[in-house]
């Protein structure tokens, strides 16, 4: 895959860790260092220039993930956006979620004045949720798509027939584990509001992100999208991260964003099947539909050799985390495999 010889670290190192940093690619280095060149040599333009394309980069964000544009706003982090979607619920909102969800999300929640309803962690998280609704007046839940340890994905049919039985409720959602790595529209999503870093799957580098709010979460939250752009940009933002971030999605699209998916969803397969028919019991393997992250129980023994023989993966609670994305290949599945088998 062309595509592929964009990425440096690939030729010194098996990169199964997208999920912890995606890879910078040699264009995206080359682009920003040329874009900071106008900064360098043109002082206040730079600046001017960037709130001028700030529209234009809300367009191109609200393109790719099929939000609106007067309604996607660029930020510098998740951990950034979702304290500022936080701080527009009111105090004394009835909150549910995750207790070992990630651990900024987490903390965005518990710093509030919310009544709150933490749950935990389960491989069958909706029946989990819904006993919970049942039980409890909730008025907002706080999720990540994709739960950063275990690579559980949240079924979004399970909250599209939630918004039905429950329709004043609010459903919040961290992307950052998901986007890049499948296609995703937020119109035609359960979700009243995304908020995504792209760094990681999106291949955008650090210092960018976004957030997409729903009508509904703005209308139950009496608050315009006027009023939470001035909340978001009360403040300078991240010039170089939101060219970054303009750069790295049109990227994507130019190069047939959903062949690269289908690439992505075929490696995930084969390195699922590879380690279940080596043995190995893969976290959320009998859900319907499976992310791109891949979780076995951790052994030291295993991680140590891995990071031995360069193959970069990640130590998650209590899992060893392989994550897959389009720039891996069939051959570097099969050794990593290799490596595994002769090692017992």
């Amino acid at each position: 895959m062309k595509f592929r010889n964009d990425f440096p670290l690939l030729k010194s190192f098996t990169y199964f860790n997208t999920a912890y940093v995606g890879l910078m690619s040699k264009s995206l280095f080359n682009f920003r260092v040329n874009f900071e060149r106008s900064y360098l040599n043109d002082g206040d333009k730079y600046k001017l220039e960037a709130y001028n394309n700030l529209p234009q980069t809300h367009r191109v964000i609200a393109s790719f993930i099929g939000s609106d544009k007067d309604k996607t706003y660029f930020v510098s982090n998740f951990s950034t956006g979702i304290r500022y979607v936080m701080d527009t619920l009111p105090e004394n909102t009835n909150l549910l979620y995750i207790k070992d969800d990630y651990h900024s999300l987490v903390s965005s929640i518990e710093e509030k004045n919310f009544n709150l309803f933490p749950i935990e962690m389960s491989e069958n998280i909706e029946l989990v949720i819904s006993s919970s609704l049942e039980k409890n007046p909730i008025d907002t839940i706080v999720i990540s798509l994709v739960q950063f340890t275990n690579g559980l994905l949240i079924d979004f049919d399970f909250l599209i027939d939630l918004k039905k039985k429950y329709p004043r409720l609010n459903i919040v959602g961290d992307a950052t584990q998901y986007i890049g790595t499948d296609i995703f529209n937020f119109s035609d999503s359960p979700f009243d509001a995304i908020i995504c870093s792209g760094y990681k799957w999106l291949l955008a580098g650090f210092g960018n992100g976004f957030i997409a709010l729903s009508d509904h979460f703005l209308a139950s939250n009496n608050i315009s999208s006027e009023q939470f752009a001035k909340k978001v940009y009360a403040g300078h933002f991240n010039i170089l991260g939101a060219a970054s971030l303009v750069y790295a999605l049109e990227r994507l699209m130019n190069n047939d964003f959903n062949k690269l998916i289908q690439t992505n969803q075929r490696l995930i397969y084969e390195l699922r099947y590879a380690l279940s028919l080596n043995g190995y019991k893969l976290s959320c393997n009998d859900r319907k539909k499976q992310s791109s992250i891949i979780s076995i129980p951790y052994q030291e023994s295993i991680f140590k050799l891995l990071e031995k023989k360069n193959i970069k993966v990640a130590h998650r609670g209590d899992f060893v985390r392989f994550s897959i994305h389009f720039y891996n290949t069939t051959s570097e599945i099969k050794a990593l495999i290799d490596i595994i088998k002769n090692s017992s």
